[in-house]
């Protein structure tokens, strides 16, 4: 009589068949997977940050024209967004990433200025001078602006949209 096994399956007795991985390389794997989501993910945070500054500086740019063309149609106007947003006839008070604000001031050489504060991050606000068109960025120390691309420092009212009402906050632009 021969010897007994367990197991009649052919494959498995002779050990020809070595099917699936071994724990090594499912470790392997997963720390590969595990560096290169750890290099892309801040990248990525970054792009979809961008991409939301993308919708708020189209949205300042039509409340931009909207004021202008407010401003042209009756020089005497004053107030700030939303009391005059009938009158403007752009419906941009909030976006899904965005807050909107701003004053309107036709006859006095103060900035017209509107303002996008950011949602998720509501130490960063986006300033868009309506007389001028300038960009700026308004930063409380959280580092928003630099992401953006707003590296240069200014407290020049000309310059930065905030100017003297920053206080403590830091004013950035870009060229």
């Amino acid at each position: 009589m021969k010897g007994f096994t367990f197991c009649r399956h052919p494959e498995l007795v002779s050990g020809a068949s070595k099917k699936g991985f071994t724990l090594i390389e499912l470790l392997v794997v997963v720390l590969i997977i595990g560096i290169l989501s750890s290099v892309a993910l801040p990248q990525y945070q970054k792009a979809v940050f961008k991409s939301r500054t993308a919708e708020a500086w189209t949205n300042l740019k039509n409340l931009n024209m909207a004021g202008n063309a407010l401003c042209l149609e009756s020089p005497s106007t004053s107030g700030i967004y939303e009391s005059l947003e009938d009158q403007l006839a752009v419906d941009v008070r909030e976006s899904k990433n965005f807050y909107y604000g701003g004053s309107i001031s036709c006859n006095h050489s103060t900035p017209v200025a509107f303002v996008a504060v950011y949602k998720n991050n509501p130490f960063v606000e986006l300033w868009l001078n309506a007389k001028t068109g300038r960009r700026s960025c308004r930063d409380y120390g959280s580092g928003g602006c630099q992401q953006l691309g707003f590296t240069k420092y200014s407290s020049d009212s000309n310059i930065c949209t905030c100017g003297a009402t920053c206080g403590a906050s830091n004013c950035y632009y870009a060229d």
